[in-house]
């Protein structure tokens, strides 16, 4: 047995994936809502010439969502599969 795996088999306690990808996934969310909140309200009061900014940053938006999706099924995934690989 190579040492990387006798090491990963001698670890104490099962590895997690932390969610600091995703951390900052949120963070770039929360702000693309709060802009388009604000391009929302800005078009609401008459100023249609936003509407192109808005369809943009429901793009980023949806965008942005997919990939925090991905990497929290990612993490899932991968958490579930080290304790079937420790053993």
């Amino acid at each position: 047995m190579s040492t990387r795996y006798a090491a990963r088999a001698a670890a104490p306690e099962t590895p997690h994936i932390h969610r600091t990808l995703t951390g900052s996934k949120q963070t770039n969310i929360e702000r693309v809502r709060n802009a388009r909140a604000q391009i929302a309200k800005k078009i609401t009061d008459g100023e249609e010439w936003l509407l192109p900014l808005l369809k943009r940053f429901n793009a980023e938006l949806a965008q942005l969502e997919e990939a925090q999706n991905l990497l929290l099924q990612a993490a899932e995934i991968a958490n579930h599969a080290a304790p079937h690989r420790a053993a």
